[in-house]
C-alpha cells in the first residue's frame, strides 16, 4: 500500500500544475484562490474532483481588513472535509496565495490586538504565521491523505554587500511559504515548452526533481527529469512502492 505523500510542484502560471494535480488519487478536493482550477477539471470528466473557490476581494489598500474572513472560511472548510473523511487527496492552488493570505491575517490580528498602524510583521509574529501554515499541512497528512501544494516561481533579486538596491540575479526561486519544501515528501519544478510533433505543435511539461525525502546517500533522483508527468509516475521514479 502506498502511504500518503505530499508533493510539492512549482512553476510559473500555466505550467500544467493543476493537470498533474488531477493524476492524483481520487477523489480530490482542490481549494482554489486564483479561479484557475475550474477550467482544467472541466478537461477531466472522469476525474473525481471537487473544486472550492475562494476569490479574493479586490484589495484597494494596504489597510484594508480582508484576509481573516477569508482565512477562516477556508481553515473550517479544510476541518469539515477532514472530519468528513472523503478525499483521498488535497490540493492547495496555490500555496502561494495560502501563504499571503496567512500572513495578512495574522498582521490584521496584529494590528487589532495593539492597535497600531502597521504594514508588515514584526520578527515575532511570524511564528504564528509559521504555525498556521504548518497545520494546513499536517492536519491534511495527519489524517493519512495526500497533499500537492501548487506554487508560483518569481524572479530572485539580491542585494550584494555595499549595494543600495537589489537587482535579479536571473534565477526563478519559489513564491511562497519557504518551508513549504521541507514540508512535503518530494519537490518538483515544472517548466512548459512547445514541441513540433509530425508537424504540429505541441506542449510538453517537463518536471524537474529538487529534492525527495525518499533519497539516501547511496541514491538520488534530484536532477532527473519527467515529461508531462502523472503522480504514479513520480513515485515510482522516487521508489514508492505499493
Amino acid at each position: 500500500m502506498i502511504p500518503n505523500i505530499a508533493i510539492s510542484v512549482s512553476a510559473l502560471p500555466k505550467s500544467g500544475k493543476n493537470h498533474f494535480a488531477m493524476s492524483a488519487p481520487q477523489p480530490i478536493r482542490i481549494y482554489c484562490f486564483n479561479g484557475g482550477a475550474d477550467y482544467v477539471r472541466a478537461k477531466f470528466p472522469s476525474v473525481e474532483a471537487d473544486v472550492k473557490n475562494y476569490p479574493l476581494p479586490i484589495i484597494e489598500d494596504t489597510d484594508q481588513v480582508w484576509a481573516a474572513p477569508l482565512w477562516e472560511e477556508f481553515t473550517k472548510q479544510l476541518k469539515s472535509d477532514i472530519a468528513e473523511g472523503k478525499f483521498q487527496t488535497y490540493v492547495l492552488d496555490t500555496s502561494t496565495e495560502v501563504e499571503n493570505i496567512c500572513q495578512q491575517d495574522v498582521l490584521e490580528t496584529a494590528i487589532e490586538v495593539s492597535d497600531k498602524d502597521k504594514h508588515k510583521l514584526a520578527t515575532n509574529e511570524y511564528l504564528a504565521r509559521n504555525l498556521k501554515m504548518k497545520a494546513i499541512y499536517d492536519q491534511i497528512k495527519n489524517a493519512g491523505c495526500n497533499l500537492i501544494a501548487l506554487q508560483y516561481l518569481k524572479e530572485e533579486w539580491v542585494r550584494q554587500a555595499g549595494e543600495k538596491m537589489a537587482t535579479a540575479t536571473g534565477k526563478l526561486v519559489p513564491d511562497g511559504w519557504k518551508r513549504n519544501e521541507s514540508q512535503c515528501d518530494i519537490n518538483l519544478e515544472f517548466v512548459k515548452r512547445p514541441v513540433t510533433d509530425k508537424g504540429k505543435r505541441k506542449l510538453q511539461v517537463v518536471a524537474t526533481v529538487v529534492s525527495s525525502r525518499f533519497d539516501d546517500f547511496e541514491n538520488t533522483i534530484v536532477g532527473e527529469t519527467l515529461v508531462n508527468p502523472t503522480w504514479e509516475e513520480v513515485l515510482a521514479l522516487a521508489g514508492v512502492a505499493e
